[in-house]
């Protein structure tokens, strides 16, 4: 079984007042297109999927699209982290 982990992703997130959501989508692509080429079983995502519990629109349809396009491909588990709202997860 394969199974590709990662986490600390912090969508939303934007370093000296420069928004990361282009870099961070570049990740998604990058993963997504990892998890097909390795023929990845299961992607386990554990916590600070966001930057804050509250994220922008923005980092939340990120995360929706990463999602979908995850499990179209394989299994994918997400626990909260503390940067997370559990309820928005």
């Amino acid at each position: 079984m394969r199974i590709l982990h990662t986490s600390d992703w912090h969508l939303g997130r934007s370093f000296h007042r420069e928004g990361l959501m282009e870099a961070q989508a570049g990740f998604v692509d990058h993963l997504v297109e990892t998890v097909r080429a390795e023929r990845v079983d299961c992607v386990l995502i554990s916590g600070d999927v966001y930057d804050r519990a509250l994220p922008a629109l923005e980092a939340v349809r990120l995360c929706d699209e990463a999602l979908v396009r995850l499990g179209e491909l394989t299994r994918v588990v997400l626990i909260a982290g503390n940067h997370d709202s559990v309820q928005r997860l």
